[in-house]
């Protein structure tokens, strides 16, 4: 282990979630002082901040001659893998489920369920537009965090506690990370977390993690959007599937 890991440790545990928690009360002040909610730009603007901090440790990996099956890039397969990709089809017919129930709710329902979101109603997608953004949001969070808040934290904090601490404490750093989402936001994300960290040890491999974080996303996306889709403007219609461009309608040209 060289410095390099430690000051990647620092940042995700430290410099992150300060950065994050800034950077949310910031977003929130220009709204409350009239600023339209750029939630495309938003979107890019994390996608590419991940990606970036992927290939720096993709590139230190290579650079230090290091394996990427220390972050559990294995080949898939085993028993435990596939008894893993069998329990993951029900949870993934679960969301589908939830994402269809939301597309028959009635105006009170959504009305109550966007209270409940409360400030975080800002970081999520309200049009086709928004969610094609967050779509491919969705699929690099599977990737990127995961790489890193399970595969590289997990390696890292190996060295130091068993396996039990590693799961508990990886999955605190992967709620900071999320501390943009306020507290309940950080207690979530950290018990899902510890869900992924569970089947990263079980089944020996990054992949299956990947797949799970990457459609609960775009599952969860998908069921917000139909929560969130701003209201009698005739544009943005309900998408056939999780994804849909639905190219053939009109947009609202104030979202692109």
């Amino acid at each position: 282990m060289i410095l390099v890991d430690h000051i990647f440790m620092l940042l995700l545990f430290v410099v992150q979630p300060i950065h994050g928690a800034f950077a949310y009360r910031r977003y929130l002040q220009k709204i409350a002082a009239g600023e339209p909610a750029d939630r495309i730009r938003l979107f890019r603007e994390t996608l590419l901040l991940e990606w970036v901090a992927f290939a720096v440790l993709a590139v230190t990996w290579m650079y230090f001659g290091r394996s990427f099956a220390d972050f559990g890039f294995v080949w898939p397969g085993g028993r435990n893998f596939w008894i893993g990709a069998i329990l993951l089809i029900p949870v993934c017919g679960f969301l589908v489920y939830s994402w269809r129930k939301c597309r028959t709710l009635g105006a009170d329902d959504k009305a109550r369920q966007r209270q409940s979101f409360g400030d975080l109603v800002h970081f999520l997608p309200h049009t086709n537009s928004e969610y094609r953004t967050f779509f491919g949001l969705s699929i690099t969070a599977g990737i990127v965090e995961e790489t890193i808040y399970r595969g590289f934290v997990f390696w890292y904090l190996s060295h130091f506690m068993p396996l039990w601490g590693v799961i508990a404490v990886s999955s605190l750093v992967f709620g900071l990370g999320h501390s943009y989402q306020g507290a309940g936001g950080i207690v979530r994300v950290t018990l899902i977390g510890a869900v992924f960290g569970a089947i990263y040890v079980y089944t020996g491999s990054i992949w299956l993690p990947i797949i799970a974080h990457i459609l609960l996303d775009i599952l969860q996306g998908a069921a917000v959007l139909e929560i969130l889709r701003d209201q009698g403007t005739g544009a943005d219609k309900s998408p056939s599937s999780p994804g849909s461009s639905n190219s053939t309608r009109p947009r609202l040209r104030t979202n692109e």
